[in-house]
C-alpha cells in the first residue's frame, strides 16, 4: 500500500480519503461473494445514448462506463445506500501532493496498469493529459464542460482556439492536439500528473473523479471520432472490463480483462466474468417480464419501473427490490435563447408568468403517477435533499403540494394574460415522461395554462434541444442526477445556471439559459471557501425564488433485479446500480 503525500493545508480534508482507503486494502471478509457468471443487462433504450468518457453524461452511461474506465480517484460503491457512496479513495493515483495555496494537484500513478481491448500497454500520464486535451474537440465537446472552464487553469483560452480547428477532419483535430497545451495540464513523467487551477476548489477531487477525466491512449483514440460506431467497437479499456464485440443495437458483450491486477483496484472487485447488455427489449413491461423470468438481471434507461411492477416486487419479491434516495430531480426548463422570440417564450421571461407555472403544477399528482412515496417526494427548489447547501425550503407554497389555479391565473392577469396562455411544450416519448406531459397538460389547463404537447423520441431529445432552431417553450423531459453525493452544488448552482461557468444554450446541458449575476459572485466565493454550505444555501434560495426552472419532484432511484444477484452495491456516480461490485450466482447457473 502506497500513502498519500500531503500537504499540511490539506490533511484536514484528506482524512476521509485515508479512512476508506486502509478499510478497502483490508482482508476481504469472509462472507465475500463468489466470482464468476454474467451479469444480464435489459435496456430500455435500443442502443447506449453515448459510450466514449468524453461524452456519456447520462446515469445509464456511467453505469456501463463504469466497467470500462478508471479515473485519478473514483468511489467504491455502497451496499447500503446511493448516498453512503461519499469517500473518495485512490483509483489510478496510488497518491498525490497538493500545494500549499490548494491550487496545485501532483499525481503518481500506479506503476503496473494497462489498457485492455485493442491496446495493451501501461496508462501513462500523458493519456490523461490527451484525455483532458480532447474535451474542446469541435467535432464533440466534453459533455460538462462547465467544471474545466473554471477548474483548470488554461481551459478556456485552450477550447477557444480548438473551436477555429474546422470539423470532421481527424487529421487537423490530431494536429491542434499535438501543438497545443493546456497551461494548467502536464505530465513531467510517465508516472506523474500535475493539474493546477487558478482558484482553490474545494470539490476539486470530486470534479476528477468523473469519467470525463479517464486516460485514453492518443494512438487509438485519435483514428476515431469521439463516440463514433468505430470509438465504440475499438473502445481502449482502462476498467476492468473491455468491449469484446458489439453491436449496435443488438448487443455489448464485455469482458474481464486478462491483464486486470484486482490488487491495483481499491473500488471494483469485478465479480463477473462477463458483462452482456441486450438492446432488444422494447417496452418497460417486456424489460420486468425479462428479470422475473431470470433472462435479465438489471435494467438500463428503466427510468421508473411500471407501478404494478413496484408494488408486486415489494409484495412477493422485496429481496429483488432495491430503493434508494439519489438526489435526482424532475424539474421543466424553459427555452430561453436570445433567439427564442415566439410568444410563449417572450411571456415565460416574466417572473409572474414563472410563478404562475410554478403555482399551477401539483406536485402531488406528479408524486403518485411516478409510484408514490416509495419513487419520489415534491421538490420545491434546486438543490435536492443529498447536495450540500440543501435546507427545505420552498418559496411558493401550496396546500398538499397541489398547486393552487386561482392563485396562478391571478399572476397571469398581473402579467397580461387574463385569457390564459398558451405553451409549446417539448416532452420524450417514453412512458414516465408521457405520463409526466399527460399529468402536467390537464394540471396547467385548470390554471388557464394550454400546452401543445410537442413528442420527441428519446434517440432524438439532446439533438432537439440542443439544436437553437427547434420550437419550443418549455421542456417536460428535464432531468437531473447529481454528478456525485454531497458536495456536487457546483453542477447546478456553479454550472449550469453560473453563466460565467457554461455557454447559454447549445452546449448547456438541456440548453439552459440563465444569467444571475448576484449567483455568479456567491458561486465565485463558494468554490474556494473551506465551508461552502451556507454559501450554497443562500444560493438556493435566491435562484429558486427566480424560478430558472421549475422543481417537479425529487426521485427515489428504484431497481428491480432477477433472484440471480447474491451481492447488491449502488453507485454514486451512476446514480444507480455499480455493475462492478455487483455478483451473481455461481457461473455453472449461467
Amino acid at each position: 500500500m502506497h500513502p498519500i503525500v500531503l500537504s499540511r493545508s490539506s490533511r484536514n480534508v484528506a482524512i476521509a480519503f485515508l479512512a476508506a482507503y486502509t478499510s478497502l486494502c483490508a482482508p476481504a471478509l469472509a462472507q465475500e461473494p463468489n466470482f464468476g457468471g454474467t451479469l444480464r443487462i435489459a435496456s430500455l433504450q435500443a442502443d447506449l445514448d453515448a459510450f466514449d468518457p468524453l461524452t456519456g453524461y447520462s446515469v445509464d452511461s456511467w453505469e456501463i462506463l463504469r466497467a470500462v474506465t478508471r479515473q485519478l480517484v473514483t468511489y467504491p460503491g455502497s451496499p447500503t445506500d446511493i448516498k453512503d457512496d461519499t469517500q473518495l479513495v485512490p483509483d489510478l493515483a496510488k497518491s498525490w501532493d497538493v500545494s500549499a495555496d490548494g491550487k496545485t494537484y501532483t499525481f503518481y500513478l500506479k506503476d503496473d496498469v494497462s489498457y485492455s481491448g485493442p491496446i495493451e500497454r501501461k496508462i501513462v500520464a500523458g493519456d490523461f493529459v490527451y484525455g483532458i486535451k480532447r474535451f474542446c474537440d469541435p467535432n464533440k465537446q466534453v459533455a460538462a464542460i462547465n467544471y474545466f472552464n473554471l477548474a483548470i487553469s488554461g481551459f478556456a483560452d485552450y477550447c477557444k482556439e480548438f473551436a477555429k480547428v474546422p470539423t470532421g477532419d481527424l487529421a487537423a483535430t490530431k494536429a491542434f492536439i499535438d501543438k497545443n497545451e493546456i497551461s494548467g495540464v502536464s505530465a513531467p513523467d510517465d508516472k506523474t500528473l500535475v493539474i493546477t487551477s487558478d482558484t482553490k476548489n474545494y470539490d476539486f477531487l470530486n470534479i476528477l473523479s468523473m469519467n470525463f477525466v479517464s486516460p485514453l491512449p492518443p494512438e487509438v483514440a485519435s483514428k476515431y471520432f469521439p463516440d463514433s460506431l468505430e470509438f465504440r467497437k475499438n473502445f481502449p479499456s482502462s476498467g476492468p472490463y473491455f468491449v469484446e464485440s458489439y453491436q449496435d443495437g443488438q448487443k455489448l458483450v464485455l469482458k474481464k480483462a486478462k491483464n486486470f491486477k484486482p490488487e491495483t483496484d481499491q473500488a471494483r472487485k469485478a465479480y463477473v466474468d462477463e458483462i452482456v447488455v441486450d438492446f432488444t427489449a422494447n417496452s418497460e413491461d417486456a424489460i420486468v417480464q425479462k428479470i422475473e423470468a431470470g433472462e435479465a438481471d438489471l435494467s438500463l434507461y428503466l427510468e421508473v419501473p411500471p407501478r404494478t411492477a413496484i408494488r408486486r416486487f415489494q409484495k412477493e419479491k422485496p429481496g429483488q427490490i432495491h430503493a434508494s434516495n439519489s438526489g435526482a430531480a424532475n424539474f421543466i426548463t424553459f427555452n430561453a435563447r436570445p433567439e427564442a422570440q415566439s410568444d410563449g417564450n417572450n411571456a415565460l421571461r416574466k417572473a409572474d408568468v414563472r410563478q404562475a407555472l410554478t403555482y399551477a403544477v401539483n406536485r402531488a399528482n406528479l408524486v403518485q403517477i411516478q409510484g408514490g412515496p416509495i419513487a419520489a417526494v415534491p421538490l420545491s427548489q434546486i438543490i435536492t435533499s443529498t447536495i450540500l447547501g440543501y435546507e427545505p425550503f420552498d418559496p411558493y407554497p401550496t396546500d398538499g403540494n397541489k398547486g393552487d389555479a386561482e392563485k396562478a391565473k391571478a399572476l397571469l392577469a398581473k402579467a397580461g394574460y387574463p385569457n390564459g396562455l398558451k405553451l409549446d411544450a417539448a416532452y420524450r416519448t417514453t412512458a414516465q415522461f408521457e405520463a409526466i406531459a399527460v399529468t402536467v397538460k390537464e394540471d396547467l389547463a385548470a390554471a388557464g395554462i394550454e400546452l401543445n404537447l410537442i413528442a420527441i423520441p428519446p434517440a432524438q431529445w439532446s439533438a432537439f434541444i440542443q439544436d437553437p432552431k427547434s420550437r419550443w417553450d418549455i421542456s417536460l423531459g428535464s432531468q437531473f442526477a447529481p454528478d456525485w453525493q454531497g458536495p456536487s452544488t457546483r453542477m447546478l448552482l456553479g454550472g449550469w445556471l453560473n453563466s460565467d461557468a457554461s455557454p447559454c444554450g447549445t452546449g448547456n446541458v438541456h440548453a439552459i439559459c440563465y444569467s444571475n449575476a448576484e449567483l455568479n459572485k456567491l458561486a465565485a466565493e463558494a468554490f474556494p471557501s473551506d465551508d461552502p454550505g451556507p454559501i450554497w444555501t443562500k444560493a438556493d434560495k435566491l435562484v429558486s425564488t427566480d424560478l430558472p426552472w421549475i422543481p417537479l419532484f425529487e426521485k427515489r432511484k428504484i431497481a428491480l433485479t432477477s433472484d440471480r444477484i447474491t451481492h447488491w452495491s449502488w453507485s454514486s456516480l451512476a446514480v444507480q446500480a455499480d455493475i462492478t461490485n455487483i455478483a451473481v450466482k455461481n457461473a455453472k447457473t449461467d
